[in-house]
């Protein structure tokens, strides 16, 4: 049984890698996102002045990872839109999906936006009083700076920054399971964060396989860039042009890997809703994987507000 549910797992982070070169307007949305987020995170890095007041700076910080947070959850609500309108029989309307993220989900996505950022505030503390790094800030960031802090070669190396990396990552796929509550089935926050909850609890090994299929892919896709970080480590000097290209590609692998962990989960809620409706009993897989290019429409024929 174990076996068969790691199957299933595998098959929704196969469907959503399979998906990616069908519809590739779908990571538009995230790509946008990344623009912003990398923007945000530069200036932090070389810019931001942390004020006398340390309650004051930390609220600073806390506002920043908070409209991050929001802009990522959006841009997902945006996919999401995508999704239900393919699994409603409908095209691909990027204006529709657009006003139903902004007009309808808005405010929804405020509180789970904001309970993601308490998370991140609180990983960042954890970090910041472990890291034994006291760099000093460049007066002008150069190409190398930018690319080495997004791509997290500045950050502190060490198990307990693995293990909280890995923290993050759950905690991000469980916020990622809890959008299509509220994008598809028009749930409020906390109901939300209840059905996401409910269906990790029914559906733990399907949900750790695509956790750790994602963070396999995002490691593979982030290899490339290990031998060009190294060699800058020994003094290597890479003209400017190879900078612009490693920023441009972490913000691929980036955009792929958000996809990924929240295209997997969708289609893991999306499958939850076909079981749920067939009886909701005895594995996944025994009732017809989901598929968003077939003609089979699962969010009409099996509204989520009818379960």
């Amino acid at each position: 049984m174990a076996k068969t549910k790691l199957s299933e797992g595998w098959h929704l982070f196969i469907d959503s890698v399979k998906f990616l070169f069908e519809k590739p307007i779908f990571l538009l949305p995230i790509f946008c996102s990344w623009i912003v987020v990398a923007a945000v995170v530069l200036y932090l890095a070389y810019y931001f002045e942390f004020p006398e007041s340390v309650l004051i700076g930390l609220g600073y910080v806390y506002g920043f990872l908070f409209f991050m947070t929001f802009i990522i959850s959006i841009a997902n609500v945006i996919m999401l839109e995508f999704m239900q309108q393919m699994e409603s029989g409908e095209t691909i309307s990027f204006a529709k999906a657009l006003k139903e993220a902004f007009l309808v989900d808005f405010l929804k996505v405020i509180p789970v936006a904001a309970i993601w950022a308490a998370v991140w505030f609180v990983v960042l503390i954890l970090k910041a009083l472990t890291s034994k790094k006291k760099g000093k800030r460049p007066s002008e960031p150069s190409l190398r700076d930018a690319a080495r802090t997004l791509g997290g070669a500045e950050g502190p190396s060490s198990f307990f920054n693995l293990g909280l990396k890995m923290f993050e990552k759950a905690i991000r796929m469980f916020i990622f399971l809890a959008l299509p509550a509220i994008t598809w089935d028009n749930k409020g926050p906390f109901s939300a964060f209840r059905k996401a909850f409910s269906i990790m609890k029914q559906h733990p090994l399907q949900f750790l396989t695509t956790y750790t299929l994602t963070g396999a892919a995002a490691f593979l896709m982030a290899l490339p860039l290990l031998p060009i970080f190294l060699l800058d480590e020994i003094g290597y000097v890479f003209p400017d042009a190879v900078w612009v290209i490693v920023i441009i590609y972490e913000g691929v692998i980036w955009t792929l890997g958000i996809y990924l962990e929240q295209m997997s989960v969708g289609l893991l809620y999306l499958w939850h809703l076909k079981w749920v409706h067939h009886g909701g009993s005895g594995d996944l897989s025994s009732v017809p994987k989901p598929h968003l290019l077939d003609t089979v429409h699962e969010l009409r024929e099996y509204p989520p507000s009818q379960q």
